[in-house]
């Protein structure tokens, strides 16, 4: 939208220009002074009609140029994948190996409740604030690594599928 927009006020602001200063060099166009125009048209007007739309024409070019994802529409993103491993190895100990210290602190404390746990308890278990383990499963769950239900008052989690596989197979 904001795009089109753009591109209809970019050529008619250049017109308007261009005609303003047409108007204005020829001092009321071909017929001089304005006559054709019913009366006397002082030539500020026309140097006005040159003006004006230049700066619109100007700043919204600038405008274009320095936010081009305007004309993108809206980014595409990804759904979360798997993390490359490598054949053999344990998809947990390779999630593990990117995790911070926090976040390692949940997911080893999900993996020692069988993958399943409410928020809440994740809190106490690992002795993180409300906060911090909200941020952190929030993280978590951007990457595909961990799901989040509504459960009453607090969130069920619940650790990914491709990590409660033990080993990577040899076809993958």
């Amino acid at each position: 939208m904001r795009a089109k927009a753009v591109i209809l006020i970019l050529p008619i602001s250049l017109i308007l220009s261009i005609l303003g200063l047409f108007l204005f060099v020829f001092d009321g166009g071909f017929g001089g002074r304005g006559q054709g125009m019913g009366g006397q048209i002082p030539g500020s007007f026309w140097l006005l009609l040159f003006v004006a739309p230049l700066v619109v024409f100007v700043g919204v070019l600038a405008y274009a140029l320095a936010f081009p994802e305007l004309g993108e529409g809206k980014p595409k993103i990804e759904p979360p994948s798997a993390p490359m491993v490598k054949k053999g190895e344990p998809a947990l100990d390779a999630v593990l190996r990117v995790l911070n210290e926090d976040e390692r602190k949940v997911i080893e404390a999900l993996v020692a409740e069988d993958g399943t746990m409410l928020q809440k308890d994740i809190r106490w278990k690992t002795g993180l604030s409300r906060v911090k383990t909200h941020r952190i499963l929030f993280r978590l769950a951007k990457r595909g690594i961990v799901s989040a239900e509504k459960y009453y008052n607090t969130n069920r989690i619940t650790l990914a599928n491709w990590l409660t596989k033990k080993t990577v197979l040899e076809d993958d």
